[in-house]
């Protein structure tokens, strides 16, 4: 997933996370502006990712805390990962059942999400592509996006892509890092959502949960260097419905 992260108190000019704030803050004045601004950014934040995949993947993706309670009962059927990254939530459905397909738009965490389910024989198929405008071909019994949101009104739009990608009675799961935590981290007002705020952008579903969670050992030890604020995070939880 290629998510938001947090900031690092160490080599802040190397850290993902802070370096992701900064390029977020610009990103954010950049709105109003020209495409071709918009393009540069994208295209800065597409460099950013594959760096962080190549150089420290450890430090990028999240460990699922959420997933396996909320599969509960569903059955299973196809899936789509918004935001995958190198695949760990997806692999993990694959490895259930679930006829998966992945989409993240930096290619190097495609490739290794894709080397890992062909490697592991898995129904997982990936592709490198924009949450925001990516046109699902099918509709999907399942849609997650776990801390791949990617702020502001772009959050918006990729919320948007999942309203189109679920078929009916189908089931979305969307875990962020909630508002809470942008005080916390030094984020930019809009880039992170409460659960509230992620509801409201889902127009059409039945809202089955919406609440903060707090999730204790997001990272895996005080040494993690993404814990320098803590091991513990508050996370904007919904599960949503297509009646």
């Amino acid at each position: 997933m290629a998510a938001r992260p947090w900031p690092c108190s160490e080599n802040r000019d190397r850290c993902w996370p802070q370096r992701d704030w900064r390029r977020a803050s610009v990103r954010t004045a950049a709105r109003s502006s020209s495409c071709a601004w918009e393009r540069i950014m994208s295209d800065m934040d597409k460099d950013f990712w594959n760096d962080a995949y190549r150089q420290e993947p450890n430090q990028v993706m999240i460990p699922d805390l959420l997933l396996d309670q909320e599969l509960e009962g569903l059955s299973v059927g196809t899936a789509l990962d918004l935001g995958c990254g190198s695949g760990q939530n997806a692999l993990k459905l694959a490895e259930r059942g679930w006829s998966v397909v992945g989409v993240d738009w930096a290619e190097h965490a495609v490739e290794l999400a894709a080397r890992s389910a062909q490697e592991k024989s898995l129904d997982a198929t990936f592709y490198v592509g924009d949450t925001t405008t990516w046109e699902p071909p099918v509709k999907f019994d399942l849609v997650i996006s776990t801390y791949a949101l990617p702020g502001g009104d772009d959050s918006k739009r990729t919320l948007q892509t999942a309203l189109k990608s679920l078929a009916q009675e189908g089931t979305l799961l969307v875990a962020e890092w909630d508002r809470s935590m942008s005080k916390v981290w030094g984020f930019a007002g809009d880039e992170l959502l409460s659960p509230e705020q992620i509801a409201e952008l889902l127009p059409g579903l039945e809202i089955e949960k919406a609440e903060v969670r707090h999730l204790k050992n997001v990272f895996s030890s005080a040494d993690d260097r993404r814990a320098y604020k803590g091991t513990s995070a508050n996370v904007a939880f919904v599960r949503a419905r297509k009646p």
